[in-house]
């Protein structure tokens, strides 16, 4: 057989082989859409009626609607990827829109190349339109990969459709288009410059499954702030910054007699309302995580202690002045906070922690709703107490 008869029978088995893998990855739960797999499918439908024709006329016509339906659903799956809107009706207009215009082609004008031409510039466009919408959303090197590998699809599209219509004599008759240099130049472009477009495809969305799954291990449920394992890998993958700065451990005062006198589901509110307290007071400022149970702790760098303690007492407020009437509770609770300095020479984090929780256990030993800070000063044992019920006084 030979090489050119060997040819066409790629693209079809290659689509179909990555067309199924998507599904699989759809039924996985590992992607949330199922464009992909559709678009993968119809290519691959699409050059199977390339390669064993029914009748000229309606092979010019299905497999204009086919690949047609396979670059809306790549576009789909571009901007489902990158969660951007659809756009589906003005899309869905073009492609009814294109749908007239391939009709008069093919059954009226009767033109092979007119079709060609037609096709691959309405695929190329609508390919296009979504790569446009999503290009300033790609930031890792994988999703830039993506969009690069589109880009190629749309190159290819255009300047094979621009060369054999305007540089080439060939035929117009629909029954030759299966032995044309044309359908030659399609299956040796697909499965060369274009086959990196299923594949980076492939690599983005297993990628995309992976890190949802990574930030799930790494969140807590309740806050949506991050977990004790998703703080620790968070500092841990900002070696780029420095390590010093300040650290924070709050605990929820009295969070036993909450749950004991209100049930445990308004103990879940208080500690969701300490998180977004969390989130407005210090977020901008480092990263934060639920510790575990009512303890929350938070990594500020490069930020001193005495910032530090002004933004535990702004949290501190922030929670003591907390309604509760929503949930028919009119008492209002209170956090104690413990402060420290993370040293650029310290060489693990712990040592921060336990100055930082002896503090907290200072400010709860001390009356509670207060914020104390660790100097860290061997020369200092005395940890400098600020902020009580009665107001901002200092203590040492």
């Amino acid at each position: 057989m030979e090489t050119s008869n060997l040819i066409v029978y790629v693209p079809p088995v290659l689509f179909s082989l990555v067309a199924g893998c998507f599904f699989l990855l759809r039924r996985l739960g590992l992607s949330n859409t199922w464009y992909w797999g559709a678009g993968f499918a119809q290519t691959a439908l699409g050059f199977v009626i390339s390669t064993f024709s029914i009748q000229p006329t309606f092979d010019a016509f299905a497999s204009g609607l086919i690949f047609m339906g396979a670059s809306y659903c790549y576009g789909s799956g571009l901007l489902s990827h990158f969660r951007v809107p659809m756009q589906t009706v003005q899309r869905l207009t073009f492609v009814a829109l294109y749908t007239l215009a391939l009709t008069y082609l093919v059954f009226v004008e009767k033109s092979l190349i007119s079709q060609l031409f037609l096709t691959d510039m309405a695929f190329a466009f609508l390919l296009g339109w979504a790569i446009l919408r999503v290009r300033r959303q790609a930031a890792s090197g994988i999703d830039k990969a993506l969009v690069v590998t589109s880009c190629i699809v749309v190159l290819d599209s255009v300047s094979r459709a621009t060369y054999f219509t305007f540089f080439t004599g060939a035929s117009n008759d629909f029954a030759d288009f299966a032995d044309s240099a044309y359908n030659l130049a399609v299956h040796l472009t697909t499965i060369t410059v274009c086959m990196f477009f299923p594949f980076s495809a492939l690599a983005a969305v297993g990628h995309t499954a992976l890190e949802r799954y990574r930030r799930a291990a790494e969140t807590d449920e309740l806050t949506g702030l991050l977990n004790r394992r998703g703080f620790r890998h968070a500092v841990e993958r900002g070696n780029s910054v420095p390590r010093h700065g300040s650290l924070i451990i709050c605990d929820i005062d009295h969070f036993k007699r909450i749950n004991d006198g209100y049930g445990h589901g308004f103990g879940d509110e208080v500690i969701r309302g300490l998180g977004e307290d969390l989130l407005q007071v210090i977020g901008p400022h480092g990263c934060m995580a639920r510790y575990g149970g009512e303890e929350f702790v938070a990594f500020l760098p490069g930020v001193d202690v005495i910032k530090a303690r002004d933004l535990a007492h702004s949290l501190r407020r922030a929670f003591g002045e907390r309604a509760w009437v929503a949930f028919d509770v009119s008492e209002q609770f209170s956090v104690s906070c413990g402060v420290a300095s993370v040293r650029a020479e310290d060489t693990r984090l712990e040592a921060a922690f336990e100055r930082a929780d002896r503090a907290l256990y200072a400010a709860k030993a001390a009356g509670r709703n207060r914020v104390f800070v660790d100097a860290g000063d061997a020369q200092t044992p005395l940890h400098l107490a600020t902020g009580d019920i009665a107001g901002e006084r200092l203590e040492a």
